[in-house]
């Protein structure tokens, strides 16, 4: 054999050797050293770029927490920069392939339910668990994936403190709105599910096409039919809009809106119109036990107030955390046991799950938007 076979020999045996070192690095999935990587799926651009930005910042703020004592089992967490969905379907599951092929341990994120459902598939075909932060259509865990675990009151709780609201006013016609997506449709389907059984008529069902300027018609419709209270199912950026014109169109009845509404960009949206507004929201960490060690240290890191998922997004970040400790390990099975039977006390309230991994207990309060401000609604 000449030295140039021998060399083509050599050659294309260090290739083989390449190709199949890749391959595995590639097959192998996150390491079971150095620092713990956590996947984020949040809308930083768009009309919902506002939650999307508090809530990397909430999770961002309980990383260097967990961090500063040590880390978990020895390792670092790193949040890996955010994935945008875009609150958008296509974005999220570009997104979530983004996510996917930096190799993550964990993925936590998710405040449109629209544009988490279509990521989850690919976190579950990867073996990641997700801690979802905000996103609460009952959607989500309808599609049965055992890796999906809701951090947030999913849509049936948020309409149990609804009847709550509708009971202490002691109103019985009800009209709806909602946006025709994931998360809004969901939230108006649940009302008509559990409302008429609770003793409520629901009126008027209205669709509300995402950043109309004039709704004079869902107006008109609302005032015609005698409604006594009008719950706006749809998100914030919307939302002060819609208040508005149901106000100087003439309605004067009860207006609530549902989490994806409890922002203070309503109050300022809604202007004068908001005021005596409710909200049935998230548990807003100003209103939280223990809330004011983590209001002063975001306001100390971001200059900014919180929003209202920043206590669930921290809330995350630590049941994650404990969640590992316990498991003594990041591996996907184990740590998946932890959090089906956990039992987490955080600034949210208390977190465990049922065996659809929906959360179990409900985290819903009441707010009420009073010169200007959030104030704790109780009846």
């Amino acid at each position: 054999m000449n030295k140039l076979s021998r060399f083509f020999i050599v050659f294309a045996i260090i290739i083989a050797i390449s190709i199949v070192s890749v391959s595995c690095q590639r097959s192998s999935g996150p390491s079971d050293t150095g620092n713990i990587l956590i996947g984020v799926l949040v809308p930083v651009s768009g009309s919902e770029a506002y939650f999307g930005n508090d809530m990397y910042n909430s999770f961002s703020l309980a990383v260097d927490h967990v961090n500063a004592k040590g880390g978990v089992l020895g390792r670092m967490l790193e949040l890996l920069p955010p994935a945008d969905d875009g609150c958008d379907p296509l974005m999220a599951a570009q997104a979530a392939t983004m996510i996917t092929s930096k190799n993550p341990h964990f993925v936590v994120g998710g405040y449109c339910s629209g544009a988490t459902i279509p990521a989850l598939q690919e976190f579950y075909d990867k073996d990641l668990i997700m801690l979802v932060s905000a996103a609460n259509s009952t959607r989500i865990t309808e599609l049965g994936l055992e890796q999906t675990f809701m951090i947030n009151s999913p849509g049936t709780h948020q309409v149990d403190s609804l009847i709550s609201l509708l009971n202490s006013l002691n109103v019985k016609r009800v009209a709806l709105i909602h946006q025709g997506d994931d998360y809004t449709q969901n939230l108006s389907d649940i009302c008509h599910a559990k409302l008429p059984g609770a003793g409520f008529e629901i009126v008027a069902t209205e669709v509300m096409e995402k950043g109309a300027p004039d709704v004079s018609a869902i107006v008109t419709a609302i005032r015609n039919s005698q409604a006594e209270f009008v719950y706006w199912c749809g998100y914030f950026a919307d939302g002060g809009n819609v208040i508005r014109q149901l106000r100087q169109g003439g309605y004067r009845g009860y207006i609530c809106a549902g989490d994806g509404s409890s922002s203070v960009e309503l109050i300022t949206a809604s202007g004068p119109a908001g005021e005596g507004v409710f909200v049935t929201s998230p548990p807003n960490v100003e209103f939280s036990e223990g809330g004011s060690d983590f209001l002063a240290a975001y306001r100390i890191k971001y200059n900014l107030e919180p929003g209202a998922y920043a206590t669930l997004c921290y809330d995350t970040i630590m049941l994650l955390a404990t969640a590992i400790e316990q498991a003594g390990t990041t591996k996907t099975a184990q740590v998946r046991y932890v959090l089906q039977i956990i039992s987490y006390q955080g600034l949210s309230g208390l977190i465990n799950f049922t065996q659809d991994r929906e959360l179990a207990n409900s985290n819903f309060i009441i707010i009420q938007i009073n010169d200007g401000v959030y104030t704790l609604y109780t009846p």
